[in-house]
């Protein structure tokens, strides 16, 4: 699978969730599966989005400030 395919698929998962989270939110239900699994997603897609030596430190770095 390429990149631009493993993105837009990534996207279209994060859409979903975010649709269930809503759902969840209005039901007052506990969201804390489908929130972790976004933050994965996200997670991933900023790996993906990121260039070379660069972007690999400034992704670690962003990452040790959510710590």
């Amino acid at each position: 699978m390429s990149k631009h395919q493993t993105k837009k698929i990534i996207r279209a998962e994060i859409e979903r969730l975010n649709q269930e989270i809503d759902l969840r939110i209005i039901r007052g239900v506990s969201y804390r599966r489908e929130a972790r699994r976004h933050r994965f997603l996200m997670t991933q897609l900023a790996r993906l989005n990121s260039s070379g030596f660069l972007g690999s430190v400034l992704f670690t770095m962003r990452q040790g400030a959510h710590i």
